[in-house]
């Protein structure tokens, strides 16, 4: 099979992120003064709850199939067996799910009341099954995704700006986002058919596949722990009001995460395919150069987001919602913690078969956050909740460090934070600087934002942090040509 770019593939996936950020980014504004805080923390309690068997519903599939597909896809008969195989029990996981869904919706009087918005949310739960989004990531084909997901995000914005019109029509915006996220994947399965044939199976090699599927489901179970249970904790300690706070500040740290996590997505499947050559030399190198390329840009937007806490808060959701300042600010510390966790897990652990480490480090960051959360959530309400995430994830991000450093040397990794240390400081200048400064909102966010970048990447420039020049040689040599 013919080797697809990494840049290339890394710009279609950052593209991908970037419009499901600049969709939330149009609504949530719009949205957060239409509903009001409570309305909105009805809206984000019932998609957390539904959020939690969709976890239970794709086992450890994505994660798994990403893994063995690599692996046999230049295969066609094994790779038409392993898909089917895959996808049968996946959809036999979702049935099971929506059961116990809908039974503990009707059966728990404080579900009920949020009962048509959770009915809305279960149809992310088969159609995120029928995308088959981990065959797109085997094949290292972010194109088409990325073309049918910016139309559907497009139709969906048109949308929420010509229906949602005031707090009843919360039930509309649901079913509008659940379109933007889901509504292509029918087309993406048609799609994906070009690569393998897809079928459903009734003799499933459950012997062959449960183990390490219920391994991946173990590691995403306790994950889910501390990145759903403290909204979920916040609603019954606090109330809607402090969810509806906390989730302005999760969904700026979810934005900025799922946008950069868009590297390691396409690293990944490149990642097992050097862990199978067991080729060290070139898997250190390949890590080495990865795990700068992603300090270089999470340094800087950790930073950013802290520092301007209050514009994008301002942005987004206006002012009734300052107060989620704080829990934002330990977020952003979070962030850098949580993203190499999770490329530390799918570059490294996983490809080299350490799943069991993934876990424990995840049910140890899991346990450890579900019981802080009930001694800091009484008593710092959202800003408890958040600071229980960042202690979990350091504590997740130190245990996997621990195991990966025998797998790679991080070449000039040191070098690099030092870099990306002394350009962050540059964008701390110039944020202090503007920090007076009287515009429009969307004006000084832009300014800030534009001037912040040029000042890091010169600044990193002038220290020779290889990984910016060597983007900027790609970028001059395409040029040329």
């Amino acid at each position: 099979m013919e080797k697809r770019s990494i840049k290339i593939n890394a710009v279609c996936s950052l593209i991908q992120s970037v419009c499901a950020i600049i969709f939330p980014l149009i609504t949530f504004p719009y949205i957060s003064r239409i509903f009001g805080v409570e309305q909105l923390g009805k809206y984000n309690y019932a998609k957390n709850f539904v959020e939690i068997f969709a976890v239970i519903a794709i086992l450890g599939i994505p994660t798994y199939g990403q893994r063995e597909g690599a692996k046999v896809r230049d295969d066609k008969e094994k790779i038409n067996e392993l898909m089917s195989q895959l996808f049968s029990l996946s959809m036999l996981a979702n049935l099971i799910t929506l059961i116990a869904l809908f039974a503990a919706t009707f059966l728990v009087a404080a579900f009920r009341t949020y009962a048509l918005l959770i009915a809305i949310f279960s149809i992310t739960i088969p159609m995120t099954t029928i995308g088959m989004s981990w065959l797109f990531v085997v094949y290292e084909d972010y194109n088409f995704s990325t073309l049918i997901g910016i139309g559907f995000n497009l139709l969906s914005v048109i949308a929420m700006l010509a229906l949602v019109k005031n707090p009843n029509d919360i039930y509309i915006y649901a079913l509008i986002t659940v379109i933007a996220s889901c509504g292509s994947n029918m087309i993406k399965f048609l799609y994906g058919r070009r690569y393998c044939s897809i079928r459903l199976v009734r003799c499933l090699d459950f012997r062959k596949h449960m183990g390490p599927v219920l391994l991946m489901f173990s590691v995403y179970i306790s994950v889910m722990i501390y990145n759903r249970t403290d909204t979920a904790l916040l609603g019954i300690m606090a109330s809607d009001y402090h969810v509806g706070i906390y989730s302005v500040s999760t969904k700026v740290y979810n934005l900025v995460k799922s946008c950069l996590l868009a590297l390691s997505n396409v690293l990944q499947t490149r990642a097992v395919l050097l862990a199978a050559k067991e080729d060290r030399r070139s898997s250190d190198l390949f890590l080495s150069k990865s795990l700068n390329m992603m300090m270089t840009f999470v340094v800087p937007c950790t930073v950013g987001m802290a520092f301007m806490h209050e514009d994008i808060i301002l942005f987004i959701s206006g002012k009734a919602y300052e107060e989620a300042g704080t829990s934002m600010i330990i977020l952003s510390v979070s962030l850098f913690f949580a993203l190499f966790s999770t490329m530390h897990s799918s570059c490294i652990l996983i490809p080299h078969r350490r799943e069991k480490t993934t876990l424990n480090g995840a049910m140890i960051g899991a346990i450890e956050n579900l019981i802080l959360n009930f001694f800091f959530i009484p008593v710092w309400k959202e800003n408890g909740a958040a600071f229980t995430t960042l202690i979990a994830e350091i504590t997740v991000f130190l245990i996997y460090h621990k195991v990966t450093k025998k797998y790679y040397t991080h070449i000039n990794g040191i070098k690099t934070f030092v870099q990306c240390v002394v350009g962050s400081l540059g964008i701390i200048a110039v944020l202090f600087f503007l920090q007076n400064m009287k515009a429009n909102i969307i004006v000084k966010i832009l300014i800030k934002t534009g001037l912040s970048a040029v000042v890091y990447f010169i600044l990193q420039i002038v220290f020779k942090n290889e990984i910016v020049i060597e983007l900027i040689r790609g970028m001059t040599k395409n040029k040329k040509v």
